[in-house]
């Protein structure tokens, strides 16, 4: 290889490497002379030296890192190395915190439910069912109410977690540790249902309910209380924190002022609706925020009918009056128009007018056909029922009827039936939330055996157990779930199915041996022997030759022990004083006089 060739080869980038190598040594052997001096080493140092620069400077231009990778990556820690919100669209206030993007702010949607009757009923309609929840149920789990259960839903509690169970029921029941509402109140501190209409009713207007922990003076002891802090003054901070401190996850702004920061173990703060998009900055998406046109509409609706009543200054018609009517004449009668029709109980009424020409006459001539109220009623109907379905609740529920006369899961004529289904899609969702939050932000503090959990939302209503149970039990089974004594009669064990009562009486009759006759002699227990009576009974028949029956003959007393095995008064009770006390028909029973 010549020496120019060498020189070209030896730094072109395009030449293989063993080629460029096998160059670079040609040119230090052309450089050096035949005794190796110190001017030949500086040489091949400086040729070295030029090469790893090249390189460096190479891997520079090459694309091989990330412009702008999450505070994760870029400090070396575990978490998400996806960036989860955007820091270049995202405007941070002071680098410190960074408010809900977009043009809706929390303020905005609490005025837009404060002045939408619309969605006022809806959020005040779920706060009060809600509220229905906020007792503790110790009735085993059945009725509306919470309760603290164990997360194996196969184990049985020790005494020991018992305790710990009423120990955390308390501690929700009071939203603390103090159980005195004078010393509540004084702590700034509400009761579950307080607390709970407090979480629900910013929830439902800003996505935004935030719960406050206050320790105990040792952490190491646990949680002494939790309180709601309104929604709208809490803002997210940086991934950096706030102040240098990157334990900091959220402040509370007030009138432009920072008066709290917290910490991950000071504040829950989860969105109900959350979502992945980069400019959301991680606040939820609230259902109000999704109704900003529809609330629009109707708020337009609203000033236009209130402006109509209020403010419409433009007369129905023009009132036409011709003949020989003197000034005086007309002056009296637009004085006696405006008395009439002046005040609120005045409208519509006849007025006369007299003249002396036979020509003379008044007529009407009316501008307009006035509002279109079918039309109103139409769209009125239609906004609040996509608002209803948007927070996920039958019009019934708020006492509007839907607009639309078709068929679907919620137009059945059961209004019960639709609240029910109604409850499915909203009510259900929202108490799940929060039983969710609860059984992983709290309730770990005392345990990691136990869990949140509502209970009544899908228990059978009393009336339809009572139905149910009609259908498979007997008189005695039923007296047992009220802790009733047990009737030894035989129409005790009688169903109160009254399909059932038929086959029961049949069954009752093929059990008889000799259904109506005394009792073989020669059995055990037949009559006449020991006095016993025998196995077979005679419902309803007399005791021959003064023989005594094993069925006792209902309304009669055993011969030589008047009114034994009777009731008070000597009488058994009739059919149909079965049947009323059970709620059966009143069919016949046999060995019952009736």
């Amino acid at each position: 290889m010549n020496s120019d060739r060498a020189r070209s080869v030896a730094f072109d980038p395009r030449a293989p490497e063993d080629e460029r190598r096998d160059a670079q040594t040609e040119l230090v052997k052309a450089s050096t002379p035949s005794s190796v001096d110190g001017g030949a080493l500086a040489l091949v140092k400086w040729v070295r030296e030029q090469w790893d620069e090249y390189e460096f400077s190479k891997s520079l231009q090459a694309d091989h890192g990330i412009a702008n990778p999450s505070y994760s990556v870029q400090h070396g820690r575990p978490g998400m190395q996806s960036v989860w919100f955007d820091d270049t669209q995202i405007v941070m206030q002071s680098g410190q915190w960074r408010d809900r993007p977009g043009g809706l702010q929390f303020d905005t949607m609490r005025t837009m439910v404060q002045n939408t009757p619309v969605l006022s009923a809806i959020v005040n309609t779920r706060v009060r069912q809600v509220a229905r929840f906020c007792h503790p149920n110790r009735k085993a789990g059945r009725g509306e109410g919470f309760s603290i259960v164990l997360r194996d839903p196969d184990a049985q509690p020790t005494e020991a977690q018992k305790k710990r169970i009423i120990e955390i029921q308390d501690f929700f029941s009071n939203s603390g540790t103090e159980r005195k509402a004078r010393r509540r109140q004084q702590l700034k501190r509400d009761n579950f249902t307080g607390l709970m209409s407090k979480l629900v009713r910013d929830s439902l207007t800003m996505d935004m309910a935030p719960i406050e922990l206050e320790w105990r003076r040792d952490k190491s002891m646990g949680l002494d209380g939790m309180y709601a802090v309104d929604g709208s003054t809490i803002r997210l901070v940086s991934e950096a924190g706030y102040d240098g401190d990157d334990e900091i996850c959220a402040i509370q702004l007030v009138n432009g002022q920072v008066r709290a920061k917290y910490s991950y173990e000071d504040i829950v703060l989860t969105p109900r609706n959350p979502r992945s998009d980069v400019i959301a900055a991680g606040y939820g998406l609230s259902e109000v925020e999704q109704l900003v046109r529809v609330v629009t509409a109707y708020l337009n609706m609203l000033t236009y009918n209130t402006s109509y009543f209020d403010q419409n200054s433009i007369p129905r018609g023009v009132l036409h009056l011709s003949g020989n009517y003197s000034d005086a004449d007309l002056s009296a009668f637009k004085r006696y128009m405006k008395a009439m029709l002046t005040g609120a109980g005045k409208h519509f009424q006849m007025p006369v007018m007299v003249s002396k020409d036979q020509e003379s006459k008044a007529s009407y001539e009316k501008f307009d056909e006035g509002e279109n109220e079918m039309m109103f009623s139409k769209f009125a109907s239609f906004l609040t029922s996509i608002c209803c379905a948007i927070f996920g609740m039958d019009p019934s529920e708020i006492s509007f009827d839907s607009f639309s006369a078709g068929t679907s899961s919620l137009s059945g004529s059961d209004t019960e039936q639709k609240i029910a289904l109604s409850k499915d899609k909203g009510l259900r969702p929202l108490l799940s939330y929060f039983e969710s939050t609860f059984s992983e932000f709290i309730v770990p503090e005392f345990g990691d055996d136990f869990a949140f959990h509502f209970t009544g939302l899908d228990d059978e209503d009393q009336e339809q157990i009572f139905e149910r149970q009609k259908l498979m039990m007997t008189v005695n089974e039923l007296r047992a779930l009220d802790n009733l004594d047990e009737i030894t009669d035989p129409w005790g064990d009688a169903p109160l199915n009254p399909s059932l009562m038929s086959a029961w009486q049949m069954s009752q009759q093929q059990g008889q041996e000799d259904y109506g006759q005394p009792g073989d002699p020669q059995q055990v227990g037949a009559p006449g022997e020991d006095g016993q009576p025998g196995d077979g009974q005679d419902f309803g028949q007399q005791p021959q030759d003064g023989e005594q029956q094993d069925g006792q003959d209902f309304g009669q007393a055993e011969q030589g022990q008047p009114g034994a095995d009777a009731p008070p008064g000597g009488q058994q009770p009739d059919a149909d004083t079965i049947a009323k006390a059970f709620g059966l028909p009143a069919l016949p029973i046999y060995g019952i006089d009736s």
